[in-house]
């Protein structure tokens, strides 16, 4: 597998200068890929993916964001303007300014919620969807592990102590990943700064996490998954996910009655889709969307 080349992208909306990646040319004749990451995640994640994606002889663009506050995205002006509204509207308009009019989205967990939000804003854009272990509802379990282990300590002296920490952190819910991963993970979300391996994002994007209230009954996105019915959907649950739970993904299944599924041998929260063959599901997924959206 080659390495893929990129383009950097940057773009402005809403008084700030973001940035992603486009692997290939939006002009190809398949459906581009959206690729979406996590809370503290960014474009980086994607780049093995794009790798396999691009790797056949029919090409397809493939385009990953940086959220405002990571990668190379500038930081929001404070907390309160951290939030899947305002995501939302900044790929949306990446996407304009590159002028990519409809694709196929990707989103890993908090992605797959700036996904069900761009259903109701901007359902245009949306020819099929990919939910990388979250949905229209997240388990208050695994949101409370998430609060209490993201950002805590995220400094290291070196990268070697770096991918330590996240394979130690990580080993027991991903027993299928390598050491190999966690240091292509590590790096992915990690950069040097100062001397230090740290997170690679605006800390006080976490704020509105650890003030969240996880005893009282938390929103459910039940309607904005309904505006995706029409939608091909590919939803990817890991095996020992504490965020997105197996009775959610039937509930999904009895709401879109199309809706394809997966579990993640040997991953938990959330899968890195270039491992255990979970590339190969994808891309005949994204085959079948592109045969649907031909007219």
């Amino acid at each position: 597998m080659s390495d893929p080349a990129f383009q950097d992208i940057r773009y402005r909306n809403d008084g700030l200068e973001l940035a992603g990646r486009l692997y290939g040319s939006p002009d190809e004749s398949r459906l581009p890929l959206v690729c979406l990451s996590g809370l503290t995640r960014n474009a980086r994640d994607f780049h093995p993916l794009a790798a396999l994606i691009r790797s056949g002889n029919s090409k397809r663009a493939v385009v990953a964001f940086d959220y405002r506050g990571r990668g190379r995205s500038d930081h929001a002006e404070g907390p309160d303007a951290y939030t899947i509204p305002a995501e939302a509207g900044d790929i949306a308009a990446g996407l304009d300014h590159l002028g990519i009019g409809r694709a196929i989205f990707l989103g890993t967990s908090r992605g797959a919620l700036v996904i069900q939000m761009l259903a109701a804003v901007r359902p245009d854009l949306i020819a099929g969807a990919i939910f990388n272990d979250a949905g229209p509802r997240l388990e208050p379990d695994g949101l409370r592990l998430i609060r209490d282990t993201v950002g805590r300590i995220e400094s290291f002296p070196d990268w070697q102590s770096a991918v330590n920490a996240v394979e130690s952190a990580n080993a027991r819910t991903f027993p299928i990943v390598r050491r190999p991963d966690f240091e292509r993970f590590a790096r992915a979300g990690f950069a040097e700064r100062d001397g230090r391996i740290v997170g690679d994002y605006d800390s006080r994007l976490l704020e509105p996490l650890r003030t969240l209230d996880l005893e009282a009954d938390l929103p459910e996105l039940w309607d904005l998954f309904a505006l995706l019915r029409e939608v091909p959907l590919l939803v990817i649950r890991g095996e020992f996910s504490t965020l997105f739970a197996a009775a959610t993904v039937e509930r999904m299944h009895r709401e879109h009655r199309e809706m394809q599924s997966l579990l993640a041998i040997g991953q938990g929260h959330a899968p890195m889709l270039e491992v255990g063959g979970l590339a190969d599901r994808i891309d005949a997924f994204l085959a079948m969307v592109d045969e649907r959206s031909r007219p």
